[in-house]
């Protein structure tokens, strides 16, 4: 059901919380299931990385922060705070769960039948084709486009399911490509490191001009915005603006080290293949000389 044009709350903003039980057990149910596998994998001797942990429990912090705090209550009256909100949701929360691993942790966590499900799922076609680079970059640049300059955007100010439906395509589309890029959990088509490069280097032209279509408006965009605006905060367009300038200076600011984090993880994974190339080398040359006879070397 479409609803009113939304108010902004009353009394202190850091006081706004929002409580939707859908999204709260959501993240309830994220988290407890994540600390539950671990339990058996503990039992088993194995271990999950504790960094792994901490990335994927503060990618649901995010997550509650974007969808339970003031953030989510004033997005509805703000659309420089409905990017604020779309920024966690794309370039911050996705990253840091895709950083926990968790198909990892499930897989030592199952019985042997669930992990050999789980196994052929991840390397079922859907998957497989989601997350290739061409489709999984489309979804990352395409979805803010489709969802900015269609009906659904000011659909999601004024309906709680359409609402709901919005934040899901997002953090589903940017999880599509985060989690291949950041290469934690097993594969069947890992990405090579040029292209996990790649692919975050053309996804700063695709939320650039996105910034600027949106900077360039000459008028508000969203019905909705435009009818909250003058009751509270800046004019419409001027949040429209700022809104614009905030996707900008976010995606350069993540993606650039999110970049260099990439180059950083391939030299490093270079260098570990060329130490143990050089490794097997050794033990060929030491295999080979032992079967010509010759003679030890004795230190003296």
């Amino acid at each position: 059901m479409v609803g009113a044009v939304p108010v902004p709350p009353e009394g202190p903003a850091l006081l706004a919380w929002t409580f939707d039980p859908l999204t709260v057990g959501a993240l309830l149910m994220l988290g407890s299931s994540y600390a539950a596998a671990a339990i058996p994998v503990r039992r088993r001797g194995a271990r999950h990385a504790r960094a792994a942990t901490r990335s994927w429990f503060a990618g649901l912090g995010v997550l509650a922060i974007a969808l339970v705090s003031p953030v989510d209550t004033y997005a509805d009256v703000s659309f420089t705070v409905h990017m604020a909100q779309h920024v966690l949701l794309t370039l911050v929360a996705p990253p840091l769960l895709a950083l926990g691993a968790p198909m990892t942790l499930a897989l030592r966590a199952l019985p042997a039948r669930g992990a050999r499900r789980l196994s052929a799922a991840l390397c079922s076609r859907p998957i497989a084709f989601v997350t290739s680079p061409v489709v999984a970059w489309s979804l990352f640049a395409g979805v803010p486009w489709a969802v900015h300059f269609s009906p659904l955007f000011d659909l999601a100010l004024r309906s709680e399911v359409w609402h709901a439906a919005e934040h899901a395509l997002w953090v589903l589309a940017a999880f599509a490509l985060w989690w291949p890029v950041v290469g934690a959990d097993p594969s069947s088509h890992p990405w090579r490191y040029p292209v996990r490069l790649l692919t975050l280097f053309l996804a700063m032209p695709a939320m650039s001009f996105l910034s600027l279509a949106i900077f360039v408006a000459g008028e508000p965009l969203y019905p909705t915005y435009a009818a909250a605006a003058p009751p509270w905060g800046p004019s419409a367009l001027t949040s429209q603006r700022d809104a614009a300038v905030v996707m900008w200076l976010a995606s350069a600011f993540i993606l650039v080290p999110a970049m260099l984090l990439v180059a950083v993880a391939w030299k490093r994974d270079d260098d570990e293949r060329q130490r143990r190339l050089e490794a097997r080398l050794d033990l060929a040359e030491g295999a080979e000389g032992g079967e010509l006879g010759e003679p030890p070397v004795v230190p003296t």
